[in-house]
């Protein structure tokens, strides 16, 4: 009994000591990844060309096009095994002429943006009565008096909340179905307070959307500023109008791209890891943090692995979507394609979440794989490299819809700091001299770190 105990002590201890040399070779490869990314990386460069040299990228523009065929390219400069095009049909939309909101009597104008997919006002724009709401469920309570006027609805988010990601999803629903909603009463037109953070005068784009059968209405959101001056002059004037103007359209299907690169595995080519973001944007600032920075990012993550020599086990895919803004087509392309090819995919890490300091990863598994991760990976994150957040979570917008056809597939969502994010999200503030070259860094070694563990480690982590 006494021989059997000792051999399962020495188990043990041997089983203690390959666990600390393998943490000890991962945390030497992670120092590594560090360096190599803030002193050597490129993100913020490439992020440079893209942002000031093409600019904002709508699904279906000429700018969008520029961007599909110079990142090619520059993925091209890289030994991937194999760079590509994947076609994909999108939308285009288009804003047309700046949008015009203005107090009728006063003259005041109000800074406003369409809202993604909405119709035009007529040539000579709609001038009404504004019934103003906190919350669009209260619209029911006026009734027919919501027919022929413009719809307020002027929500501050919760200010309260430090995961901004959060406010802005208990308001969005004001924004991509408030235009609907507001039709079916009767009204004529539909402004909304913008979805952000700060008090400013910039408004902030986003996608909504109509219901078939129900007369579409023109739909703007209005910065903070705006809204507050809006509503002080209504209450002193239950009967102001408003004069709204904008020209916006849709153009047709066009044809566009998902953005591929693939570095071939050595041990287990036919199991994909795939990683990216979205290379379009809003069409007002630049796209920097929303999603230059994604892009970039997950590219200069494979650079980083590839300058230090390391190969991986299993297949690298780098992908950068086409229409996450305003339709996911891209993604929902590329889910079917990679069915249809029965393809292997294994697990996803995506970055759509701006270029601030990285924070951590949603991780979409089993409650079991989710600890073991805690377990074995957040310690080598937290202490020297202050990203502690690896918490059971949403996927990412693009891998969430191209994951209905993989549900077993290991996915993890980037998050950066979440706290000024939404004061430049689809605004004109949007742009390169935004971003920290060193917080985008750190992010960059955050992902390659990630990416390197993910690859080398995943047999070990648990259905």
């Amino acid at each position: 009994m006494l021989q059997i105990f000792s051999r399962f002590c020495v188990v043990i201890v041997l089983a203690l000591i390959a666990n600390r040399t393998i943490a000890n070779t991962d945390s030497l490869m992670i120092s590594r990844i560090y360096h190599q990314s803030f002193y050597h990386g490129e993100a913020y460069e490439n992020l440079r060309y893209l942002t000031k040299d093409i600019g904002h990228r709508i699904t279906g523009s000429q700018q969008a096009a520029a961007a599909v065929q110079w990142s090619k390219k520059l993925i091209q400069q890289l030994p991937f095994d194999k760079v590509y095009l994947q076609d994909v049909k999108v939308p285009y939309w288009s804003r047309g002429a700046k949008e015009q909101a203005i107090i009728v009597g006063s003259g005041q104008k109000l800074n406003v943006l369409a809202l993604g997919g909405s119709v035009a006002t007529p040539a000579g724009g709609i001038e009404a009565e504004v019934i103003e709401v906190e919350l669009l469920s209260d619209l029911r309570k006026y009734g027919d008096d919501v027919r022929g006027k413009i719809v307020f609805v002027n929500k501050p988010w919760d200010e309260s909340l430090v995961e901004t990601g959060v406010a802005y999803g208990l308001n969005s629903a004001q924004r991509s179905r408030g235009p609907a909603e507001a039709a079916k009463l009767g009204a004529v037109a539909y402004l909304f307070r913008s979805l952000g953070s700060g008090i400013d005068d910039y408004p902030h784009t986003g996608a909504t959307r109509y219901t078939q059968g129900i007369d579409s209405i023109p739909a703007m959101a209005i910065s903070a500023i705006g809204a507050n001056t809006l509503s002080t002059a209504l209450k002193h004037n239950a009967k102001l109008r408003v004069f709204l103007q904008q020209s916006c359209a849709w153009q047709g299907e066009v044809s566009s791209h998902n953005v591929i690169g693939e570095w071939t595995g050595t041990e287990s080519p036919e199991q994909i890891i795939t990683i990216g973001g979205h290379l379009d944007s809003w069409d007002v600032g630049e796209g920097a943090h929303d999603n230059g920075t994604g892009t970039m990012g997950t590219l200069d993550a494979i650079r980083t692995l590839m300058k230090i020599g390391y190969k991986p086990k299993h297949t690298i895919r780098l992908v950068f979507y086409m229409n996450e803004e305003n339709g996911v087509h891209g993604a929902s392309q590329y889910g079917l394609k990679s069915k249809e090819r029965n393809e292997n995919l294994i697990a996803a890490i995506e970055s759509d979440a701006g270029g601030f300091a990285p924070r951590g990863f949603d991780i979409k598994a089993t409650q079991e794989a989710v600890q073991w991760i805690q377990s074995y990976w957040k310690p080598l994150f937290e202490k020297s490299y202050w990203v502690s957040r690896f918490l059971e979570g949403n996927p990412g917008v693009d891998s969430g819809v191209w994951g209905k056809y993989y549900t077993k597939a290991l996915m993890f969502n980037f998050r950066p700091d979440p706290h000024r994010y939404f004061d430049l999200h689809h605004t004109d503030k949007d742009v390169f001299e935004a971003v920290d070259k060193r917080e985008l860094q750190s992010g960059v070694a955050a992902l390659a770190s990630l990416l390197y563990l993910l690859d080398s480690q995943y047999r070990n982590i648990p259905n």
